[in-house]
């Protein structure tokens, strides 16, 4: 049966206004507990209509062509892989959540990011009640501006940043080698390029041959022999996320917003590890940090 032609042309008029009726285009990595964790928070502080991609789902979304079919407000970017391909998008703001991002330079004027790496400062305080003097990392070329930048903040603590460079995991056990009589800890970075599970293996093996305590940017590595680590709230990082993408949509222009570091990072340490090494346990037991391991 042929339909009436007004029946058709109101059906054209509708499919559009169906593709455009939600606000934000969420772009999820993958599915994972820790990504649902993060749209908990984000749905717990503001009610937004969404539409969800995942990368892992389909590896040819487009979301250029998303964007030009749906008209969404807004791209809400979570994870490094969504973090590279919003980059690509001009035309429309972008918030990002849950990257580390050390190698990103040159962030573009429609994007704001909710870190989930803590500022280095932070890092330097923990060297300092270590007693640590001289504390290396190994990088890629790429982070070298992140590296200039924790270069500085070490050294107004009294702490020299040793850096030596990687071009692939495989090259950091022989660059931690270099390391070994020109450090007294070590900082594991989470430098994209060259962190893999064999890279923090090499970490860990190092420390332990060489009584060199570590310090890691996950505290899912105080179990391979980390000393140390800040533990992230992912559920407020969903929530710091609401808050700005509300900003955005309240007419706040992406540029004039300023990238924000994630709210109270509790330091996580390992006991054991910090006794088999002779270090003070008891210069961590400071207002505001948390749980012996």
């Amino acid at each position: 049966m042929r339909l009436p032609i007004f029946i058709i042309t109101g059906l054209m008029l509708i499919i559009p206004c169906l593709a455009g009726a939600y606000d934000v285009l969420v772009v999820l990595d993958q599915r994972s507990p820790t990504y649902d964790t993060i749209l908990q928070g984000f749905r717990s502080a503001r009610t937004f209509k969404e539409r969800i991609v995942v990368m892992q789902d389909n590896a040819e979304n487009d979301l250029t062509r998303i964007i030009r079919e749906d008209h969404p407000v807004l791209v809400l970017a979570i994870g490094g892989r969504a973090l590279l391909e919003a980059r690509k998008l001009s035309q429309i703001p972008v918030v990002s959540v849950f990257s580390y991002a050390i190698q990103q330079t040159g962030q573009p004027t429609n994007m704001v990011q909710i870190k989930m790496f803590v500022p280095a400062e932070r890092f330097a305080a923990v060297f300092r009640t270590l007693g640590a003097k001289r504390v290396g990392t190994v990088l890629t070329p790429m982070s070298s501006g992140f590296a200039a930048e924790a270069t500085e903040a070490f050294h107004k603590t009294g702490i020299r940043l040793v850096v030596r460079e990687a071009m692939k995991p495989g090259n950091v056990p022989k660059q931690l080698e270099t390391l070994k009589s020109s450090v007294d800890a070590l900082w594991l970075l989470p430098d994209p390029a060259i962190v893999t599970c064999e890279s923090v293996d090499a970490f860990a093996l190092f420390s332990l041959q060489h009584r060199i305590p570590w310090i890691s940017f996950s505290d899912a590595h105080l179990k391979k022999g980390a000393v140390a680590a800040f533990c992230i709230d992912t559920f407020d990082l969903g929530r710091q996320a609401a808050e700005t993408v509300a900003s955005i949509m309240t007419g706040t222009i992406t540029a004039n917003l300023e990238d924000t570091n994630p709210r109270n990072p509790k330091l996580r340490f390992n006991r054991s590890v910090l006794e088999h090494l002779g270090l003070p346990v008891d210069k961590f037991r400071q207002p505001g940090e948390n749980a012996v391991e």
